[in-house]
């Protein structure tokens, strides 16, 4: 009889998880979906202010199909670019921070390519 207790124990401690799963991930899935869809729109924003930023500057660029800046132009030489980092230089102002430029390191195989611009992200 203890036996079949302990057994029986096992079996709905194993099948309780199995069975509760698909409700937690479908509570979840909502949330993912959102944060998906927000990182998505980041991304867009990114490779947006990138494109005009370099525009801006005249500076010829290639994009990829989902308009990721795939290769840069200067004097004369194409770089591949393997990774693109945006930092915020900002100045203290009354209660906060107030960002005034942006530096853009274009990471390439061997350089490290770095442009400061103030045109705005928004």
């Amino acid at each position: 009889m203890k036996r079949r207790t302990m057994l029986f124990g096992i079996l709905v401690s194993f099948a309780l998880p199995v069975l509760l799963l698909p409700q937690a991930s479908a509570q979840h899935y909502g949330q993912i979906r959102a944060l998906k869809r927000r990182a998505d729109t980041v991304t867009h924003q990114k490779n947006s202010f990138v494109a005009r930023v370099l525009s801006s500057y005249k500076i010829p660029y290639q994009t990829t199909e989902q308009g990721i800046v795939a290769r840069l132009h200067i004097k004369d030489r194409w770089y591949d670019v393997d990774q693109i980092e945006i930092v915020p230089l900002t100045r203290e102002v009354d209660g906060g921070y107030q960002v005034i430029a942006h530096e853009i390191f274009f990471y390439t195989e061997g350089e490290i390519l770095h442009l400061v611009s103030e045109v705005k992200i928004r």
